[in-house]
């Protein structure tokens, strides 16, 4: 995965969006965001990626896997 500046991020927004590579979106050298794309080069979701960004998230947050968990689920409703 590649880091990109939000600033580099919304200038070429729409070739990121076209493209099939997970970003990491930073401001003053901290993570805001991830893109991943719905559909990795070879047309499968990359679950593999999303399960990379919630590791990192986990790591880089104070929430424990739980809270994490329960966060995403009242996300959901």
């Amino acid at each position: 995965m590649r880091s990109i500046g939000i600033r580099a991020f919304r200038d070429s927004a729409t070739k990121h969006l076209a493209g099939h590579e997970a970003l990491e979106i930073q401001r003053h050298g901290h993570t805001v965001g991830y893109f991943v794309p719905h559909r990795d080069p070879d047309g499968k979701p990359p679950l593999a990626t999303l399960a990379r960004l919630l590791d990192l998230a986990i790591d880089e947050s104070d929430l424990t896997q739980e809270e994490l968990v329960a966060l995403l689920a009242e996300a959901r409703r």
